[in-house]
């Protein structure tokens, strides 16, 4: 019998330096790992996260570490114009998808390419005016919003990862629809309660608290939360509030400010937590609050549903798209809106029921369903 050829899909993971890019790629791995399929996959990475999938040993899964395009962004641009499009002819690649964003490689003759939008901040006017008008992030976002809209009319696919963003990408390319997919995040089983880690753990915060993990920039609306923290904390019986995540910017020292002369048992930033110690700290929560005004497929709000606690949510899209009315939903830049909801979620019985609806919920996410849909997708069996 004639042997079957594996199809060969290469993927650019040069920009999975941290955070949500980084976990899309892994958890897509893992799950590749799980199953036999009729495909190869070379994945480009760089000095700075290939030791990120060292875990991976899948012969139809291989790294190659390319040291040119790791200098900086100008070098990394400069290989994937002029060199990538021979590399992908030379080894015949079936597809090529660039999860970063970006596209802006010539393919060669039979090779399909893909790429996915999985950063609003650049197609929401609301979001930039909160940078300085002169600033560098400003115009950043700026030039990002012009170079996704034409990876999109260059791309043979894009995938959407909420309908929301899909809509909004939808008032620049009215046909996007046409040659575009959405497919949700799943939710890493390590956050999913179940019976067997259903009994508080060891954790780093003790107590009674309301917790909100997220890294602190502006769109978070950290320094919100800390207001209306201030205004309702006496009304909350020996309950502080934690935040937890890193600084990336400014703004989080901006926050480290605000709570230099709050006391420790109000509010305690307990800055950025190991990616493993998260399920533990969610789980022992009395509630959660997620406050962000500004994602794709919020990660986190799914990861706080699969914990079984009660969730407090912005109102802001897409979360609504992903919470549905598994949580309470508040306005993060109005007045007094989280403390509304903080009373609601305190109300009798409202903190079980709200538990409940988490973990239901929660159930719609699947990373075994997300790696299923993106892979046949980008290299569909017929």
């Amino acid at each position: 019998m004639e042997k079957i050829k594996k199809k060969l899909l290469v993927i650019n993971a040069f920009s999975a330096l941290r955070g949500g890019g980084q976990t899309y790629l892994i958890n897509l791995f893992e799950e590749f790992c799980k199953i036999e399929t009729n495909l190869n996959i070379v994945v480009l990475t760089n000095c700075s996260n290939k030791n990120k999938f060292d875990r991976f040993k899948n012969p139809a899964l291989k790294f190659i570490e390319v040291g040119f395009a790791s200098k900086n962004v100008m070098f990394r641009t400069l290989w994937e114009v002029f060199k990538l499009p021979f590399f992908l002819r030379d080894i015949q690649a079936d597809a090529y998808f660039s999860p970063g964003g970006i596209m802006i490689t010539k393919m060669p003759t039979g090779c399909k390419s893909y790429t996915v939008l999985r950063n609003m901040l650049p197609f929401e006017n609301r979001e930039r005016k909160r940078f300085s008008f002169f600033s560098y992030d400003r115009f950043r976002l700026f030039v990002l919003k012009y170079l996704f809209l034409i990876s999109y009319k260059i791309s043979d696919g894009v995938i959407f990862i909420s309908n929301y963003s899909r809509n909004e990408v939808k008032k620049f390319i009215p046909d996007i629809k046409e040659k575009s997919v959405v497919i949700y995040h799943g939710i890493n089983k390590d956050f999913i309660k179940t019976k067997e880690n259903n009994e508080s753990s060891g954790t780093i915060v003790d107590g009674n608290y309301y917790l909100y993990v997220s890294i602190l920039d502006s769109y978070k609306a950290q320094k919100e939360v800390i207001y209306e923290w201030l205004n309702i904390a006496k009304n909350i019986d020996d309950c502080l509030l934690v935040l937890a995540g890193p600084k990336i910017n400014n703004y989080g020292e901006q926050v480290e400010e605000m709570l230099s002369n709050v006391d420790k048992k109000t509010i305690n930033y307990i800055g950025a937590i190991d990616y493993n110690a998260l399920p533990n700290l969610y789980k022992n929560a009395r509630a959660l609050i997620f406050a962000s005004s500004c994602e794709c497929c919020p990660n986190i709000l799914l990861e706080k549903l699969a914990s079984g606690r009660p969730v407090i949510c912005s109102n802001k899209m897409p979360m609504p798209e992903f919470g549905q009315d598994a949580v309470v939903y508040f306005d993060p830049y109005k007045k007094g809106s989280l403390g509304r909801a903080i009373q609601f979620i305190e109300k009798d019985g409202n903190i079980n029921k709200f538990s409940l609806k988490s973990s239901i919920r929660a159930s719609s996410f699947c990373w075994t369903d997300t790696a299923s849909k993106t892979f046949n997708y980008l290299l569909p069996d017929n």
